[in-house]
């Protein structure tokens, strides 16, 4: 909850309560050991685009994957490790409502696609959202020369009210900094190793990148699989 502005009058001071309401989720965190799994994923990444055309994405200015399972078997035990990881995040920050969770269930997660991305100077992602999953996200393998701020390349992410907010009166904006945003984007500069897992249905994209170092990114979405309790096993990475 925001700080408590006060309203000063000659007899009373009177304190008011801001609640911001209806956050959307952003995740971001640093995967362990990214070092020695960059190596591998860039490599792997690298080669796979040298030798296969781009998979054919109107959304997006530079080279992409086949959006399905296959990277699994190209891409080698680190991409395996990266998504263990991320399915741990997942499963950390979500949870079976109250009635599921009495029938005697849990909550695991699989792999429903996943993808490499790789943009060179001009490349860029339309906006676009994942309908069907209940998180997507992207993990840098490489942020190019994006880390620096002005080489472009940003995660762009549109509030999902769309230009609600600023519809009645353009011209204002809610004092609380925490509002700021209401009816626009926020753009998010990554940095190598960073993961950023969202829900699915939130409009995002890429700004254009400008840089000559290749900025390269996989994207995966997660679904829910609920189990009884009996059925206890490792986390999923495929179907």
């Amino acid at each position: 909850m925001s700080s408590e502005p006060s309203i000063s009058s000659t007899s009373k001071q009177m304190e008011i309560s801001i609640a911001p309401l209806f956050a959307t989720p952003l995740l971001i965190f640093t995967v362990e050991h990214h070092e020695r799994l960059n190596a591998d994923l860039s490599r792997a990444i690298l080669d796979r685009e040298a030798a296969y055309p781009a998979y054919a994405d109107p959304e997006v200015v530079g080279w992409s994957s086949p959006h399905d399972l296959t990277m699994l078997e190209w891409a080698g035990p680190s991409l395996r490790e990266l998504l263990e990881r991320v399915i741990g995040v997942a499963s950390h920050m979500t949870e079976l409502a109250a009635e599921i969770e009495r029938g005697g269930r849990r909550l695991d997660w699989q792999v429903a696609e996943v993808w490499a991305n790789v943009h060179r100077k001009g490349g860029s992602n339309a906006a676009h959202a994942h309908p069907g999953s209940f998180w997507s996200g992207v993990y840098y393998v490489d942020a190019g020369e994006s880390t620096g701020g002005s080489c472009g390349g940003e995660l762009r992410l549109f509030d999902p009210r769309g230009c609600l907010p600023r519809m009645v009166a353009p011209y204002l904006r809610y004092k609380t900094p925490e509002l700021h945003d209401a009816g626009t984007s926020v753009s998010f500069t990554p940095s190598s190793g960073q993961c950023l897992l969202f829900p699915g249905w939130l409009f995002h994209a890429v700004n254009v990148y400008t840089g000559t170092a290749p900025r390269i990114s996989i994207a995966f979405n997660l679904d829910p699989v609920v189990q009884a309790d009996r059925e206890q096993g490792p986390p999923a990475c495929s179907r």
